[in-house]
């Protein structure tokens, strides 16, 4: 997971940041979206080509300032339980995710060596249609990986209000970013129900 990421960035914004520093050495990214602003939520799923692309991107950006933006945040990384280009795609095949906007979506890049090696590769179409089904009504309980406190696990809801609040006018973009910014924040390696590498910046509910 590529975390910390500032949430005005795009797909294609992150895709040419990582080239800078690996070109063409990624085939699998997932920049992970709040659908009702249309901003990201400061995490994406990357999966380099080879070990030592990973070790190479991190030795240079771990810990470094994004300067983009105009954002202050500092980019982290950690593993993320699904690993590869093939779990990757399999988790993300059948999910409702697939029939958002294109620049929602998650991308694959051919991974075999030759001219076409990090160029965009079709993703595979949906095999299970049931899985598919079941993604899109739990659509609504998607929610931001790694927030700890002392209480424990908190979810944070994206699509939808939290049960305690559905009803209630919604709140102004960039409020779950700015309530972060004033009490700080926790972050950890885990992450929800989506799938692979990122950076994690925490929405409070």
């Amino acid at each position: 997971m590529v975390k910390n990421i500032p949430n005005k960035m795009t797909d294609r914004e992150l895709i040419s940041y990582i080239n800078k520093v690996c070109p063409r050495r990624i085939d699998f990214l997932y920049l992970r979206m709040d659908f009702q602003n249309g901003c990201n939520v400061g995490y994406a799923f990357v999966n380099f080509i080879s070990v030592e692309d990973l070790l190479q991107f991190a030795k240079q950006r771990l810990n470094q300032r994004w300067n983009i933006y105009s954002s202050e945040k500092v980019l982290q990384m950690s593993y993320a339980n699904y690993q590869g280009k093939e779990a990757l795609v399999e988790k993300f095949k059948n999910s409702c995710i697939m029939d958002e906007r294109e620049e929602w979506r998650p991308k694959i890049f051919y991974s075999e060596p030759g001219p076409n090696q990090g160029k965009p590769e079709p993703f595979p179409k949906p095999t299970h249609m049931r899985r598919k089904e079941r993604s899109s009504f739990n659509r609504g309980a998607l929610f931001v990986p790694g927030i700890n406190s002392a209480a424990g696990h908190h979810r944070t809801y994206l699509n939808a209000d939290p049960p305690h609040q559905r009803g209630q006018p919604h709140r102004p973009h960039g409020y779950g970013e700015d309530k972060h910014r004033r009490r700080g924040g926790h972050d950890h390696g885990q992450f929800g129900p989506d799938g692979n590498f990122t950076s994690t910046e925490h929405h409070s509910p």
